[in-house]
């Protein structure tokens, strides 16, 4: 299969055309060109950015993807859209693809604007908040680049639709990839035993790409937003969960005990081991050293009390 990339950046690739009909709500356009969102006035980089033509003219369509809050994204995409619309001297498009709800003390903005000394900096942009779409209707639209993300909208997170989701996709040329990004957003909504039931989990896929990686990571910054070192460990203990039960099929709290002696550090750790490892025995020495080092040190504090006692 050579080397993949699962990201959900690379699916919109993929599906630039049927992603494109989605967002602009338009079936007669044509995605001309898939440009680079590389920028070199300023070392930035946007998720998708297409050259699209419809009733409205030539333009860019750029597309952000924000899997949790970002205070700083509308003015993240009006650099974007600046940037953009200088390098290529057209029109700009910008939709903002929010896949987690924001904490409840924020709220989701839809532009950019700031005043100072009698001057305006305006940019809107489209929000779509994946939690408040209808699955059932996303699925109806029979879009594959939305499939992955049913999890996540508002009914997504039932057995049957899953399934149905699954099977749609087993449908597309692109199919292990997309089924590997659905089964790690359905990971947020159903238990993971359930999961490895309903989705097959290939493991050359996964140890590819950098999506399980960048997850983890999503995560771990979710418990950081927490302000609580124990929400840090419980988002990374959570994951670790999912990938030991989806690879090895192992029982949901069998590793809790030795896991309850380890540090968030050492956790996370052992989350990158859990997915480049190939067998389950692997995991587990890997979890005995761990162990082993954090009892080490006090093993030589006791052999060095012992050994000033003899001193003296």
């Amino acid at each position: 299969m050579g080397k993949v990339d699962l990201s959900s950046k690379q699916m919109l690739n993929i599906y630039g055309q049927a992603w494109a009909e989605w967002v602009l709500q338009q079936q007669q356009i044509e995605v001309e060109a898939e440009l680079s969102g590389e920028f070199q006035f300023i070392t930035r980089v946007t998720d998708s950015l297409l050259q699209v033509n419809s009733q409205a003219g030539r333009f860019l369509a750029l597309t952000e993807l924000q899997f949790l809050y970002d205070e700083q994204m509308p003015d993240r995409v009006t650099a974007y859209a600046a940037l953009a619309r200088r390098k290529y001297k057209q029109d700009v498009y910008v939709t903002v693809v929010y896949f987690m709800p924001p904490p409840k003390d924020k709220s989701i903005v839809e532009a950019y604007h700031r005043e100072f000394m009698g001057q305006q900096a305006h940019q809107d942009f489209q929000a779509i908040k994946l939690w408040e779409l209808e699955a059932e209707q996303v699925l109806a639209f029979d879009n594959p680049a939305l499939l992955p993300f049913v999890p996540l909208m508002q009914g997504g997170n039932m057995e049957q639709i899953i399934r149905r989701c699954a099977n749609r996709i087993r449908q597309e040329p692109e199919a292990a990839e997309l089924e590997a990004i659905l089964a790690v957003f359905a990971g947020y909504v159903l238990e993971a035993g359930l999961i490895k039931q309903i989705l097959r989990w290939e493991m050359q896929v996964v140890q590819e790409s950098p999506i399980i990686q960048e997850l983890q990571q999503e995560w771990i910054e979710k418990g950081r937003q927490e302000g609580r070192q124990e929400g840090k460990r419980e988002a990374t203990l959570r994951g670790l969960h999912q990938i030991l039960t989806l690879r090895f099929d192992v029982a949901l709290r069998e590793f809790d005990e030795r896991f309850e002696q380890l540090d968030l550090k050492s956790l996370e750790h052992l989350n990158e081991v859990g997915l480049t490892v190939q067998t389950l025995a692997e995991f587990e020495k890997a979890l005995a050293d761990v162990l082993s080092q954090l009892e080490a040190p006090e093993d030589r504090s006791a052999d060095n009390s012992q050994q000033e006692k003899e001193e003296k």
